[in-house]
Order: C-alpha cells, then sequence, then structure tokens
C-alpha cells in the first residue's frame, strides 16, 4: 500500500513542485546578486570620474581666471604704448573674449558634473535600497527551504 499523506499535509509531487520553485528562485537571486555586485562596482568607478572631473573643472577655472586677468594686464600695457600697439589691443581683447567664454564653459561643466554626483549617489543609494531588498527576498527563500524540510521530515516520519 503506497503511503497516502493526510488531507492537510502536501504530497511528495508537492514537495517537489516547491523544491523546483525554490531552485529557480535561487537562481534568481544568483543573478541578482551578480547585477548587484556589478552595479556597486560600476557605481564606484563613477563616483571616481565625477572627482576626476571635478578637479580637471577647478583647473579650466583657474586657467580662464588666469587668462582673464592676462588679457586685461596686456590691454593695459598696449594702451601705454599708444598708438604703434592698437593691434596687440584687440589681440588681447580677443584672448579675454575667449578666457570669459572659457570661463562661462567651467561654470557650466561644474553644474553639470554637481547634477552628475546628484544622479550617482540617488542610483547608489538606490541599489543599496535593492540589496536590502534582495536580503529579505532571500530570508524568504530560506524561510520556504525551511517549511519544505519541515514538511519533509514529518511526511517522511509517518
Amino acid at each position: 500500500m503506497p503511503f497516502e499523506p493526510p488531507a492537510d499535509q502536501p504530497s511528495l509531487a508537492q514537495l517537489e513542485q516547491r523544491v523546483v520553485k525554490l531552485v529557480e528562485e535561487m537562481e534568481s537571486l544568483k543573478n541578482v546578486a551578480v547585477a548587484f555586485e556589478r552595479w556597486h562596482q560600476d557605481m564606484n568607478l563613477l563616483m571616481s570620474y565625477s572627482r576626476d572631473m571635478q578637479t580637471k573643472s577647478e583647473s579650466l577655472d583657474t586657467i580662464a581666471r588666469q587668462l582673464i586677468m592676462l588679457s586685461l594686464n596686456a590691454a593695459i600695457e598696449a594702451a601705454r604704448a599708444g598708438e604703434a600697439a592698437q593691434g596687440f589691443v584687440v589681440v588681447a581683447a580677443e584672448v579675454r573674449s575667449l578666457a570669459n567664454q572659457a570661463r562661462t564653459l567651467s561654470v557650466d561643466l561644474s553644474k553639470d558634473i554637481n547634477r552628475n554626483d546628484l544622479t550617482t549617489t540617488a542610483t547608489f543609494q538606490d541599489i543599496q535600497a535593492g540589496g536590502k531588498l534582495m536580503l529579505a527576498a532571500i530570508s524568504g527563500v530560506e524561510s520556504m527551504v525551511r517549511s519544505i524540510r519541515a514538511a519533509f521530515e514529518e511526511t517522511i516520519a509517518q
């Protein structure tokens, strides 16, 4: 006579289905864990790149400010030289114009980098929250394993 579990207990076939589902869930969680690790590494790289860009932006701003001062000094010296330096006044004005454009670009770049930093930080926080959700899912799977193990042991004991 084959074993027949009581009506309130799962059959061996039902337990087997649970185990198959559990294996599928564990495989999904492994894939998510691999993705989270990759995202964490990518976010660390993005944050490093952002710091490098911020440093370069600050250097560009410093160079632009120095060029503005240099062009003003050149214009003053050209004005002192009089009529003979009139062409140099035009060159100094053009250098000042380019330096002002570079400074504007530097300020805009700095704002873009700051926005990038905010987005990167928010994304990093989302990844961390996702990691916590993943841990909760793993806890749920572990609970399923305990439940299946208990049901299996109970079924076998009868």
